[in-house]
């Protein structure tokens, strides 16, 4: 039992030395210019699905404080002073207030000045 066991464990060291040997990048091989091109490539791809996907934060509908106070760049006072002028809807649930995002894209066009042409 003691044999098959080590022989089995051995077989697994085996199997997982070749999986890190083709991986890794030794000093022996070469990185072509096709390897560079392709690695661009793939690079470009995926920094235009992030671009294009706009930021992951737009997405969220329903913002904590610290969120808010952020985008809006404003201090904890001043947040507090426009939930209790009723410029910006908030919903309370439990300690934790919650802003909605369409509500904030309404209150930036409400204040919005037109441009002089």
């Amino acid at each position: 039992m003691f044999l098959i066991v080590n022989v089995k464990q051995a077989a697994m060291e085996k199997k997982g030395k070749q999986l890190e040997e083709r991986s890794a990048l030794f000093t022996h091989q070469l990185v072509t210019l096709a390897d560079l091109e392709k690695f661009k490539e793939q690079m470009l791809s995926e920094m235009r699905k992030l671009i294009s996907g706009g930021g992951t934060q737009h997405s969220k509908q329903w913002l904590k404080s610290r969120e808010v106070r952020k985008l809006l760049d404003v201090s904890p006072g001043k947040l507090h002073a426009m939930r209790v002028s009723r410029q910006l809807s908030f919903m309370r649930i439990g300690g934790v207030i919650y802003y909605d995002r369409a509500d904030i894209d309404k209150m930036f066009d409400k204040f919005k000045t037109a441009a002089v042409k």
